[in-house]
């Protein structure tokens, strides 16, 4: 069974910008309210996924394992930085 690359990657990337911005709060959210904290988020988001986009990584297909690997490290990598 193989997958896109769209929806591991996707999950993988909200853990790992969800762990660095728990751990580096001042790199990423600068004094701001809740609402800019909150967009800078899901811009950074939304940016790197606009890129794999634009180079066609997404829709490469992997293996099933390898799929659920990427989302397993997105959601470890959160939980560690927390």
């Amino acid at each position: 069974m193989y997958w896109k690359l769209r929806n591991p990657l996707l999950l993988g990337i909200i853990g790992i910008i969800s762990g660095l911005v728990q751990k580096f709060p001042n790199l990423f959210l600068v004094n701001t309210s809740y609402f800019i904290r909150s967009a800078i988020f899901i811009g950074l988001i939304g940016i790197i996924f606009t890129i794999l986009e634009n180079t066609k990584v997404n829709e490469k297909k992997v293996h099933f394992t390898i799929g659920v690997g990427i989302i397993l490290f997105g959601i470890i990598f959160d939980y560690l930085m927390a």
